[in-house]
């Protein structure tokens, strides 16, 4: 027996004669499939990961392009409406159609008190709530209608 670190040659106390200090063995072979089985995972997640952002980066760009051709087709049809709003095209569709309409008379056109918030009686108004008269018998002087 040595003295400074007291082995012996003899097996330990609790073995058996027959085997041969198997146990650790079979401990590295669980660590090491423990091991194995903890890096193939983090591979497995690495790629899974992968395979995600790749698809997402796919569906954004095709949103991205979806939202820059509603934003163009938007800038088209408020450009359309625009030219349909203007004065020569209504001009024009007027004299298209031989409508009998005119220009409004700067007389004819009132405007109203605007209330935010709440309801106004017409004597909230001042009495003057008429808007624009079109019509043909419209009396330009007291905006009533003949």
């Amino acid at each position: 027996m040595n003295q400074f670190t007291k082995k012996t040659n003899s097996p330990e106390p609790g073995a058996e004669a027959g085997r041969a200090q198997s146990p650790w063995v079979a401990g590295l072979i669980f660590k090491m499939a423990l091991m194995m089985i903890i890096i193939a995972a983090a591979c497995w997640a690495r790629v899974h990961l992968n395979d995600k952002t790749e698809q997402l980066a796919r569906e954004k760009s095709r949103i991205t392009e979806e939202i820059r051709e509603k934003r163009t087709e938007i800038q088209t049809l408020i450009a359309q409406r625009e030219t349909l709003r203007s004065w020569e095209n209504i001009n024009s569709k007027i004299k298209q159609y031989n409508l009998a309409l005119r220009a409004v008379n700067p007389s004819q056109v009132r405007y109203m008190k605007r209330f935010e918030g709440q309801v106004a009686a017409p004597s909230q108004y001042g009495g003057d709530t008429r808007v624009a008269d079109t019509s043909a018998g419209a009396d330009r002087t007291s905006g009533g209608i003949q």
